[in-house]
């Protein structure tokens, strides 16, 4: 059954990362995630009043930040850092091929669990089900089994990335990162 949950494998060690890999010019960094949580918070912003629903819009608005989802995925899911990437090429590509899907708050983070879910699975040599990954993402398997169902049709099952498009939205995430106000010194 695609929802019986397994027990995960153990990341896989730095020197692998990649081994299988179809990108990975320069190596990526954690400012990779952080400018991933800014360009998603800078994406929901942009998000018109009354957006068309779609199967990865939730009825409410979840209670937890883009931010902090984000972190649960890093804590959790345990791939490599260019997956961050691909999730947002993933997701970019996706509203700019149907224009009626946002990036709202209504929608963000199953937007980002799912495209973080198949960059795992194109990217990373060893990944977790996909009762696993719903369970860290909050949904039911079954549900994320059809957002990833959706997802995948609707890139037209288009999940290659060459390595200058990679290179592109690697350096979109360090300059969203490098651009982000730090946070002051506390006393």
């Amino acid at each position: 059954s695609p929802c019986a949950v397994a027990a995960p494998p153990p990341p896989p060690p730095p020197e692998a990362v990649g081994a299988g890999a179809q990108v990975a010019a320069k190596p990526c960094t954690e400012e990779v995630v952080a400018g991933l949580a800014i360009a998603l918070e800078r994406m929901s912003s942009l998000a018109p009043a009354g957006e068309t629903m779609t199967s990865f819009h939730s009825t409410r608005a979840p209670g937890v930040s883009i931010r902090d989802y984000l972190q649960r995925i890093r804590k959790y899911f345990g791939c490599s850092l260019e997956c961050y990437v691909m999730g947002l090429l993933y997701i970019d590509r996706l509203i700019k091929k149907h224009p009626y899907v946002y990036v709202s708050r209504l929608s963000c983070h199953r937007l980002l669990l799912c495209s973080m879910m198949l960059a795992a699975k194109c990217q990373d040599d060893e990944f977790y089900s996909n009762a696993f990954y719903a369970k860290v993402g909050g949904l039911r398997c079954e549900e994320l089994n059809a957002l990833e169902v959706k997802m995948v049709k609707l890139l037209d099952f288009r999940l290659y990335i060459s390595p200058d498009e990679f290179e592109l939205y690697r350096n979109i995430l360090s300059q969203a990162a490098a651009a982000a106000p730090t946070a002051p010194p506390t006393a």
